[in-house]
């Protein structure tokens, strides 16, 4: 069966298969699905961060560059709700260990629709491996 975020392979073949893994986490290990979504949102971040060249402190967090991101208006209003939720998903799995199926199953939607969007925006025809 085929990973619903293998259409990021050609141009970021790491984020699809972080994508991939957390679907194969879906129903054995929940937890560990939205963790793997929290790190694909990452990747996205950094990756928009390279490619439009705007610096970043090497320490800093997820809410460190989305807030970046969005004071350089490179992220919608649904696209920063996007990233906020699997951020805050992400958090909560490693903290009090998130055992919902259904919980990562909506996060896995999110987390295909900010890949949608980031392929729209920085694929076909407009990437650069600038990593």
């Amino acid at each position: 069966m085929s990973s619903n975020f293998a259409f990021l392979a050609t141009y970021w073949p790491d984020i699809a298969q972080i994508g991939a893994a957390a679907e194969d986490y879906l129903y054995s290990d929940p937890n560990a699905c939205v963790y793997k979504l929290g790190l694909l949102g990452e990747r996205i971040a950094l990756k928009i961060l390279n490619f439009e060249g705007i610096p970043f402190e090497e320490g800093d967090t997820q809410a460190d560059r989305l807030k970046i991101l969005k004071q350089e208006g490179l992220l919608p209003p649904t696209v920063d709700d996007l990233f906020y939720s699997i951020r805050k998903a992400r958090n909560d799995a490693v903290h009090a260990q998130l055992d919902s199926v259904d919980a990562a199953l909506l996060l896995l939607r999110k987390a295909h629709s900010l890949s949608l969007w980031f392929m729209g925006v920085y694929g076909d025809g407009l990437h650069r491996d600038e990593d």
